[in-house]
């Protein structure tokens, strides 16, 4: 089909996305005069009622959420001769999935994507929404380096995981599944039209088997994401979807040769099969992964002072951090490597100061050797110096004007 000159109220531009099951475009707003991106499936019958289902789910839910580091949903509707279309916020970049197949992003870059990504989870998390689809390919990252959770079409809030099946746009395709296997496993995660809701390779092993998601869940995919992110590989891999999934279920994390061990260990806990056995949040996660990660010291001190700023990516005066291994056993502070040995694990969270305040300073510069500072009103001590040096001139006058007086009487 050709491609819209509008769509609903909105003019087309060009389209800046292509799938199987539909089109992303670049779109105007001519009433408030801004740019939309507009994501269109173009599905016909029962699938197309689905795509509208969850078009308004993640309209919905998405209106709950109001974070920095999140794509903000705009207008849901459907157009007659395209089907649903989705409005949200356009952001100029490109997505992880495509900076990792480009290895375009350093380490320090990465972790400080991980970290902003890391807060828009945990925003969702928060108000009681489990995303069900966290990988490379929903994460965005603007030119400016704002990084963009998106995607919330499969998202579910704890609440209400269970739907009406005749509402249910996740609804089973297999009513009587036959294929046996690890096909049957995925029944309750395929669509009508045989779409796997989320992705394999991403997906955590209590998912794999029918579970609807939690947060740890999400967790586990957050973790898979930051080690393809971090080494270019998937932490289990395979040539096909049955192979991804019999290693998820089966075997152990693929870590690669060279990756140091404190590194592979936080890994094998963040994608530790049991739940119970992962981080039991993602700061914690985040923590232990930019204190493990090869490379100067400097990079994990800049890292973990971004992490202490405001989720608004706002700086603020001071933060919690921990400090870097290196610093703590006293290292050069041009130091490159990173031990991994357990001195890394005894530093302690301390404050520091990210920028200086102008009154704090002033205040702690008078501060005097009883610890207590002075008082920022009238200085009653230098008056009271000055008024005494006064009084003695003038006692001093007066002591002095009779000898004058006669020494002017004098003939």
């Amino acid at each position: 089909m050709a491609d819209p000159k509008t769509i609903g109220r909105y003019q087309i531009l060009r389209p800046i996305g292509q799938g199987g099951m539909g089109t992303v475009y670049l779109a105007e707003d001519p009433l408030l005069k801004r740019r939309v991106a507009i994501k269109v499936v173009r599905v016909t019958g029962n699938a197309r009622h689905q795509a509208m289902l969850r078009f308004r789910r993640e309209a919905e839910i998405s209106a709950q959420l109001n974070h920095p580091n999140l794509v903000t949903i705009y207008d849901v509707g459907v157009e007659e001769d395209l089907g649903p279309f989705l409005t949200m916020e356009y952001v100029e970049g490109k997505s992880l999935g495509k900076h990792i197949k480009e290895k375009s992003l350093d380490t320090e870059a990465s972790a400080k994507v991980l970290i902003q990504a890391m807060r828009a989870l945990r925003a969702a998390h928060r108000s009681a929404i489990v995303h069900r689809d966290v990988k490379p390919d929903n994460i965005l990252l603007s030119e400016e380096g704002r990084a963009k959770l998106m995607d919330f079409g499969i998202a579910r809030t704890m609440g209400h995981m269970s739907l009406n099946p005749e509402q249910d746009p996740d609804a089973p395709l297999l009513d009587d599944p036959s294929q046996g296997g690890y096909a049957q496993t995925l029944a309750l995660r395929l669509t009508v039209t045989g779409d796997f809701l989320g992705s394999p390779a991403y997906a955590p092993p209590e998912v794999l088997r029918g579970s609807e998601g939690t947060p740890a869940s999400d967790r586990y995919s957050f973790a898979a994401t930051a080690f393809e992110l971090l080494t270019g590989q998937l932490p289990h891999p395979g040539s096909g979807l049955t192979q991804i999934i019999i290693h998820i279920l089966q075997e152990p994390v693929a870590l690669p040769p060279d990756m140091p061990p404190r590194l592979g260990a936080v890994f094998q806990r963040a994608l530790s099969i049991d739940p119970d056995d992962r981080y039991p949040t993602l700061p914690e996660f985040m923590e232990e992964l930019i204190d493990a990660l090869p490379g100067p010291v400097h990079m994990r001190a800049r890292l973990f002072a971004f992490m202490g700023q405001d989720e608004d990516a706002s700086s603020v005066s001071t933060a919690r951090f921990r400090i870097p291994a290196e610093l703590a056993a006293g290292a050069p502070m041009d130091s490159g490597s990173h031990p991994t040995d357990s001195r890394s694990r005894q530093s302690q969270p301390v404050k520091i100061s990210l920028a200086e305040d102008p009154v704090e300073t002033y205040l702690a510069s008078r501060k005097t050797t009883t610890g207590q500072s002075r008082p920022e009103g009238t200085d009653w001590v230098a008056i009271l110096k000055w008024a005494a040096l006064v009084f003695l001139l003038l006692q001093l006058f007066w002591w002095l004007l009779p000898a004058l007086s006669k020494a002017q009487i004098k003939p």
